[in-house]
């Protein structure tokens, strides 16, 4: 199983010298699962994603995709418009979100692409893209590629993803807000898995203000992964406002507590 990182920061891209090293682009993560591609959100990183597969089997409209959507807050969808696979005919891309909300993906990923807002339709691109409903709870599969999901605590809803693979598992859990306990529907989720992807948007001492908003801290994220024994916890979902200094700090002080925290940044690939 390979991961690789095309957007890592939250709430909007942020290009700048103070993003540099962890870079701007919104959330997107790439999972290769042998010759099965998932694509957790398609934030602006999709962009970088799209360009990177042009050259591989998706350039001659053979290649095929799952693309796993947490929820339709424009900085989750706002890359598929820029997704250079979606305009080579023959391509297959899947995109799969939660049951509640399917009308809400299908009609937001439509919406997205209205002329008021950008040139083309999202009904004139040329691959074929369906959508598929997810059950909280309800496993599904791709070839050899199990998804489970659980819902997590953000305004409008979101979804976590565990995809696993050959033994092999990673979760992909942001845009959720801690409870006063550690998640009883994460911590299953995440149990024993190789890596945890987790929200991290606020510092501990900034989120008191911020309350209600849907995100959780780097604390929480390793209360989480030490409940569900993860071997790896990477750090997401980025703070606009958090600049490299800033989250080289807060690496530091997470490893002082969990030593396998890493702050995830644009253009890392690792395989497990």
């Amino acid at each position: 199983m390979k991961i690789k990182y095309y957007g890592v920061r939250g709430t909007v891209p942020t290009p700048g010298q103070s993003t540099i090293r962890y870079g701007g682009n919104t959330p997107c993560v790439a999972v290769w699962c042998g010759e099965e591609l998932v694509i957790l959100d398609a934030g602006t990183g999709l962009r970088v994603l799209g360009d990177e597969l042009a050259d591989s089997c998706f350039g001659n409209g053979k290649g095929s995709a799952t693309l796993l959507i947490s929820h339709t807050h424009w900085d989750h969808i706002q890359g598929f418009p820029f997704f250079s696979p979606g305009y080579v005919q023959g391509n297959v891309i899947r995109i799969m979100g939660a049951h509640q909300i399917n009308k809400g993906l299908e009609t937001a990923m439509h919406y997205q692409q209205q002329y008021q807002n950008f040139p083309v339709l999202l009904s004139q691109m040329p691959s074929r893209i369906t959508f598929k409903a997810l059950e909280e709870g309800v496993g599904h599969r791709i070839g050899e590629v199990d998804i489970e999901t659980a819902e997590m605590n953000h305004p409008g809803g979101s979804f976590a993803y565990r995809v696993t693979w050959k033994g092999k598992s990673v979760v992909y859990a942001t845009d959720t807000e801690h409870y006063d306990s550690v998640d009883h529907k994460l911590t299953p989720l995440c149990k024993d898995a190789d890596i945890l992807i987790y929200d991290s948007t606020y510092t501990p001492e900034e989120y008191p203000n911020f309350k209600g908003y849907g995100h959780s801290t780097y604390e929480e994220g390793i209360k989480l992964a030490r409940a569900a024994n993860v071997k790896s916890l990477h750090l997401f979902h980025h703070h606009p406002n958090h600049t490299d200094e800033m989250l080289d700090a807060m690496q530091k002080k997470a490893r002082a507590d969990f030593p396998q925290t890493y702050v995830a940044r644009e253009g890392w690939e690792l395989e497990i």
